[in-house]
């Protein structure tokens, strides 16, 4: 009983070395002549084809991979490696294939006359919403978030510092705008139906438009491709060379639910408003402690790293770049909509909430994420702004354009800046006022290649890890190849920090938070040694999907706990409370800091992913001095609605479950709550019903959000033309199989080791994110081989 509930849970992806050429060939021969219908994006390997999909000129793929079949409907059953259920997919990961039945006689013609209509009308918008930001900044108050405030504080984990970079983030952001109120118009001109925008129907290309200006310009790439990644991300994909990059648009697993199928949040299935946010979060989410003695914390601050090296949504600000407030004096009222910013989305607060009613509190501030052109140069939905690279390529330790990674260099011995404090290297401290809570004399703020990194001090600490891992690797390289310049020295020391980097993720991280079923089902495990990857696809978009962003990858703020217990040989036990040190990282400076940090980060456990929330987090977060802070359950939610994903139901169905059709399903006190805040389960936001579902057995998430953090991380493996991995035929910067060798044996634990100031921590357990001190998982002596070591000198040339 217990395998066949297996077998209709888990739906995997087979392996590499299964694969069907005939079939294959056939399946391309299809992929032309339905061409007019829509690009095919198919999965090179870990697939596999039986005889039911050749049939059908299709290959067998895990559910989550051929997102068409959540409106073609029913495909045909397959069966994938180790006999469970697959579809035979024809579509591969293309979303937008509503029928294959349709043709380019369905999509909306638009003549030369209508764009040059909608091209004025859009103009006209954008002058109107630049002048309505002219007479709010000039009113006596204006709508601006005040210092000090909790929105502040989150506004603060968001924005961008450098003045160039502001411009530029605008620049592109006003293009998509124009974009929206063209499309507005459009819509209103032709009656345009929301399903028909949903599923990008109209066809044309704006670079023969007087729209053209609105596109953003493809970038320029070399013939001979350098060994080295670019800091921003473009160039890694031949007939695409945007994808991935920084200040691209997230791409998505399913087209978005927009009400008005272009940017407004969607609405009930009742054609209502969707419940409050904050009436949900203080409905459903209680903070009750349920620890996961399995895994350390480590998993949380390792993911969220690892998140801001992938992602980073910006809110909207006016265009000296202040914050935009939403809300009206002490968070006291919603903004009357005249004196609102087009991007205000607040949250709405009831009269009776048990916690901010105590200071009248009425709204959190919510300010929309930032958009950015479609890449591919047309009307329709929006889309959102990743400001970072997308790629695994450590951005968050070297920026992601060359200027950020150029501010961050010595200049000597390849070596990246640090502030030597008393014989310890912390990171560079930060030129900007704003960047955290004090900047008084004898403080401490950091910078790096990401602007988030004072958001907590636990990250501030893996920042410092990897800073110094760089400056270890540069001295080392430097050392036994001394003809080599500061420039070569940088690159090669980067090349290899990505490389770690990219192991720890697939090696320690992703079976911990995944499982190993899963890992298999997507081919996420790496090579056995002497073997190169042959997984590259250069038709599988890396881009990063807003399914992931903004909400699958979001479970981590489930697993965080209120305070951190910090142990010493002084000491017994310090508990600090994590909305005390955001944004005020100064204690790293203590000597003993640091090494009790990571002590606590790699024997402390996380809490379990599931409706369990911190108040930490939902009443406290970016609380600074005040009393209060914002409820980021509430931000998780309404951040959602902004990106235009889909109710949870859709996801279920995407993810090959059945959609939940009562509230009962999640047990009967769960479901009553549930039948309070939502019409219909139809209406629930896929945050809410991820962190709610049942969890697979092996992994810490339920089905949906483990399938959508798979599939992501599968693109962002088979997608990434520069995967530390990849053969000399793919990878310009290859590594030869004695380097990739050496470099799979880097582990979060001996990044810890070698970089940890070595006053209290000397021992670590051989894998940092799962219970330290049992039996495979033993303590062992940093200045031992028993943790293992990447041997540099496989980098000596000769």
């Amino acid at each position: 009983m217990y395998f066949n509930l297996l077998l209709l849970l888990f739906i995997p992806l087979i392996d590499s070395f299964v694969h069907h050429k005939s079939v294959r060939r056939d399946l391309e021969k299809h992929h032309k002549l339905n061409n007019n219908f829509f690009t095919p994006t198919t999965h090179k390997i870990h697939v596999f084809t039986d005889h039911i999909c050749a049939e059908t000129n299709a290959i067998c793929v895990h559910p989550v991979q051929c997102p068409a079949h959540f409106r073609l409907g029913n495909l045909k059953k397959c069966t994938l490696k180790g006999g469970t259920r697959g579809l035979c997919c024809s579509s591969g990961q293309n979303h937008t294939v509503h029928s294959i039945k349709r043709n380019r006689e369905s999509f909306v013609k638009v003549s030369k006359e209508i764009f040059k209509d909608i091209h004025r009308s859009s103009r006209y918008g954008m002058e109107k919403l630049r002048g309505k930001n002219v007479e709010l900044l000039s009113l006596k108050e204006p709508p601006k978030i005040m210092e000090g405030t909790p929105s502040f504080g989150h506004f603060r984990s968001k924005r961008v510092y450098d003045k160039d970079d502001v411009l530029m983030v605008m620049e592109v952001a006003d293009k998509a705008m124009e974009v929206v109120l063209a499309t507005k118009a459009l819509k209103e001109r032709q009656s345009i139906l929301v399903d028909d925008f949903e599923w990008n129907i109209i066809g044309d290309n704006l670079h023969e438009t007087p729209l053209r200006s609105s596109c953003t310009p493809q970038p320029k790439c070399s013939p001979i491709l350098s060994p080295y990644r670019r800091f921003d991300g473009s160039c890694n994909t031949h007939h695409n060379p945007s994808w991935g990059s920084s200040l691209s648009p997230f791409s998505r697993l399913l087209p978005p639910k927009y009400h008005d199928g272009i940017w407004s949040p969607r609405r009930s299935i009742l054609n209502q408003p969707l419940s409050s946010p904050r009436l949900i979060s203080s409905t459903i989410f209680e903070d009750t402690p349920n620890p996961d003695h399995d895994h350390t914390l480590m998993v949380m601050q390792f993911g969220q790293f690892l998140s801001h090296d992938i992602t980073h949504s910006l809110d909207f600000t006016f265009p000296n770049g202040s914050g935009i407030s939403c809300c009206g004096e002490k968070d006291e009222y919603i903004l009357p909509e005249i004196y609102q910013h087009h991007a205000c989305l607040p949250i709405e607060v009831p009269h009776d909430d048990e916690f901010y009613s105590r200071f009248n509190v009425k709204c959190i501030n919510f300010v929309r994420s930032m958009l950015s052109p479609r890449t591919d140069c047309s009307l329709g939905y929006t889309q959102q702004m990743n400001k970072v690279t997308h790629f695994i390529d450590a951005s968050t330790v070297y920026g992601s354009s060359g200027d950020q990674a150029l501010k961050l260099r010595t200049f000597e011995g390849g070596r990246l800046k640090s502030f030597e404090d008393f014989g310890r290297n912390l990171l560079p401290l930060s030129r900007h006022e704003e960047a955290c809570l004090t900047m008084e004399k004898g403080s401490a703020c950091f910078e790096s290649g990401d602007s988030r990194t004072n958001q907590m001090i636990t990250l501030v600490a893996v920042h410092t890890l990897f800073m110094r891992e760089h400056n270890r690797i540069a001295g080392i390289l430097e050392e036994i190849n001394e003809n080599w310049t500061d420039e070569r020295i940088f690159l090669e020391t980067r090349r290899i920090l990505i490389a770690q980097l990219q192991v720890i993720v697939y090696k320690e991280f992703l079976p911990s938070v995944l499982g190993e079923i899963a890992m298999e089902e997507f081919g996420l495990n790496l090579e056995d040694d002497g073997f190169y990857s042959d997984d590259y696809d250069e038709g599988v978009e890396p881009s990063i999907t807003n399914e992931f962003a903004a909400a699958a990858y979001r479970f981590g703020h489930s697993i965080v706990g209120g305070t951190l217990s910090l142990y010493s040989k002084i000491k017994m036990e310090e508990v600090v409370s994590i909305p005390e040190v955001m944004f005020y990282p100064a204690r790293m400076r203590k000597y003993e800091f640091l090494d009790e940090m990571l002590s606590s980060l790699t024997t402390e456990p996380i809490e379990k992913a599931d409706g369990f929330l911190s108040d930490a987090l939902t009443k406290y977060m970016f609380k600074a001095g005040n009393p209060f802070g914002v409820d980021l359950a509430s931000l998780n939610i309404q951040r959602g609605r902004d990106h235009g994903l889909r109710p949870y139901n859709d996801y279920r169905i995407l993810v090959g479950l059945e959609p939940i059709k009562s509230f009962i399903e999640f047990g009967s006190e769960l479901g009553e709550k549930l039948s309070k805040v939502y019409a219909s389960p139809d209406d629930i936001d896929l945050w809410v019903g991820g962190l709610l579902e049942g969890k697979v057995p092996g992994s810490i998430l339920g089905l949906t959000f483990r399938d959508i953090i798979a599939d992501q991380f599968s693109r962002l493996k088979k997608g990434d033309r520069y995967f530390f991995e990849n053969n000399p035929k793919v990878n310009p910067g290859h590594f030869n199989l004695d380097q990739l060798r050496e470099l799979k044996q880097a582990s979060m634990s001996r990044i810890i080791c070698d970089n940890s100031d070595r006053v209290y921590l000397t021992k670590q357990a051989l894998n940092a994110f799962k219970k330290p001190g049992v039996i495979g998982n033993e303590f062992k002596e940093c200045d031992s081989n028993e943790i293992p070591r990447v041997n540099l000198m496989f980098w000596k040339e000769f």
